[in-house]
């Protein structure tokens, strides 16, 4: 994706005006610059309307993502709304503390600036958000920002294929196809499963051979040579689909059929694919699929779908499991994976490709995305926790974790609240993250 174009506005007002000021700002812009965005500066201290109206014209012309307001003093109360109006852009407030007070007058009033102007755009609808703290201080919580943003934008042009569609009653897999495409820009683009199989009984050779070194990768294979040239040619052959289509992830109907057509599961073929950086959710989970690309912009870390399957009230955990679709890349040190029959399909062990191993520990974020009740929107589970270690104590790729409430209370509060029952786990706390993004999307947030 491209670089994040960052609007710099810096902000004073003439009775502040100082011989220290375009040093703050070539600090603040320094800082900027090492946060791998795309930085266009407004030029100068920007004190009146008709200095901020040619600076608007610059960062439409630049198509600016985001416009970060810093209020090195206080400033006209007109010039960050009259631009946040013009280009529909969200605002980042920033606000530096004051200057040490020695019984003069006050020397910047920056934060009463973010007071007032937020004020301001709350009132008319428009986004935003606040960063507080000098040039280096603003940097971890301003990259964060950033980062979320870039997101938003990222999901405005991502596309998903749905292979399939869902599988027999799994309601929890229903989607709205227009209110997913208004909320968050992803597109739905429907292929089916005829379509793929064609493609995939067509490689050969060489093409074959490439899949079959990346399928295989550092796997221990326990299935025969026919399984695994079938899902070679199965993840060669979403990789040409993805080509043809556009596609940035996949939604796929991995059963009742699929075997029964193709012969084996596609299990570690999807998460070949999420460790390919397509991202594929199982069981025709769309906001599934969608939660998965999030989290890999936020967390870098490829994505783990996956059920709730226990809890225990005494350690405060519970055991997020599913039945071999995990990325390689999610397992634990000092194991190896293993490529196995699959546990379930035909009655378990008859057909592969499923792989199996315990995930890695660490901190990690489990989200959901979902539709409110009555559908006029969506709101966003947001749990964090800690991975802790935990043996191959049954099939699939099994993950224990702590949980930072008990875990009784946090499961009544998931089934009273009739969340579905796909989620989608990654290493790292973005939690933070994940609230700015419901700010961002006016989505109802759920922290547990």
């Amino acid at each position: 994706m491209n670089k994040l174009r960052v609007g710099y506005l810096s902000l004073v007002k003439g009775s502040w005006i100082n011989a220290g000021l375009e040093g703050q700002r070539q600090d603040a812009l320094k800082a900027l610059s090492e946060l791998g965005a795309e930085i266009v500066d407004c030029g100068l201290l920007v004190q009146t309307e008709a200095q901020a109206q040619e600076v608007c014209c610059k960062f439409e012309e630049a198509r600016v993502d985001i416009i970060v307001a810093h209020f090195i003093t206080f400033s006209l109360g007109t010039i960050v709304p009259g631009m946040a109006v013009r280009l529909r852009k969200p605002v980042i407030f920033w606000s530096q503390p004051e200057p040490p007070m020695n019984g003069g007058r006050i020397a910047a009033n920056s934060l009463c600036a973010t007071n007032m102007n937020a004020h301001a755009l709350w009132k008319m609808g428009l986004k935003y958000s606040f960063v507080y703290g000098n040039a280096d201080a603003a940097m971890p919580e301003l990259a964060r920002q950033l980062k979320v943003i870039g997101c938003l934008r990222d999901l405005q042009r991502m596309r998903i294929g749905s292979l399939g569609g869902r599988v027999p009653g799994f309601y929890t897999s229903n989607f709205n196809e227009l209110a997913l495409r208004e909320k968050f820009g992803v597109e739905v683009e429907g292929i089916t499963l005829l379509e793929l199989i064609e493609v995939a009984r067509s490689i050969k050779g060489d093409e074959l051979a490439g899949a079959l070194k990346q399928i295989k990768g550092s796997c221990q294979c326990k299935v025969s040579d026919e399984e695994l040239n079938k899902g070679a040619a199965l993840f060669a052959a979403f990789d040409k689909l993805q080509k043809k289509h556009r596609l940035d992830a996949w939604s796929v109907r991995c059963w009742p059929e699929f075997s029964d057509i193709y012969g084996i599961g596609v299990c570690h073929i999807l998460g070949c694919l999420t460790g390919s950086g397509a991202p594929a959710a199982c069981e025709g989970d769309i906001y599934g699929a969608t939660a998965m690309l999030m989290v890999k912009a936020l967390s870098g870390s490829d994505a783990f779908f996956c059920d709730l399957i226990s809890f225990d009230e005494k350690g405060d955990t519970g055991l997020f499991w599913h039945c071999g679709a995990a990325p390689v890349s999610l397992c634990k040190p000092g194991c190896v994976p293993q490529l196995l029959k699959h546990s379930i399909i035909d009655g378990g062990d008859k057909k592969g490709i499923a792989v199996e191993f315990p995930l890695k520990p660490g901190a990690v974020t489990i989200i959901r995305i979902g539709e409110t009740r009555n559908g006029n929107g969506y709101r966003l589970l947001s749990i964090g926790g800690e991975g802790i270690d935990t043996s191959q104590m049954l099939h699939g790729t099994p993950l224990t974790v702590r949980f930072k409430r008990p875990a009784a209370q946090l499961v009544n509060q998931l089934i009273d609240s009739g969340f579905e029952h796909h989620y989608v786990l990654c290493h790292g706390d973005i939690t933070k993250e994940i609230r700015h993004m419901a700010g961002m999307l006016d989505l109802e947030l759920i922290e547990l």
